[in-house]
């Protein structure tokens, strides 16, 4: 059985690449859905969901991380915590 993380991640707007990637805690994960408005049929955010400036900052606050809606794109992304152990 797999287990499913999440990250707030940035893009950089120029290159399109990963610059930041914040950890959320389970914790965090109900409002964090309730920001990226993830839909019903993907309880598990398994799939990655673009985050408005106002909510990629009010996610960003509850994690204490600091970042640039100028710069980047911020989206709520699951991953498989086993293929991250694994690899």
């Amino acid at each position: 059985m797999s287990r499913i993380g999440h990250s707030l991640v940035g893009y950089d707007r120029r290159t399109e690449r990963v610059a930041e990637e914040f950890d959320l805690a389970d914790s965090v994960l109900p409002r964090a859905k309730e920001l990226a408005r993830v839909p019903a049929d993907d309880p598990d955010a398994i799939m990655c969901y673009a985050l408005d400036a106002s909510g990629a900052h009010e996610l960003a606050q509850i994690v204490e991380a600091s970042i640039d809606t100028e710069r980047c794109n911020y989206f709520l992304e699951g991953f498989d915590l086993a293929a991250m152990l694994d690899g």
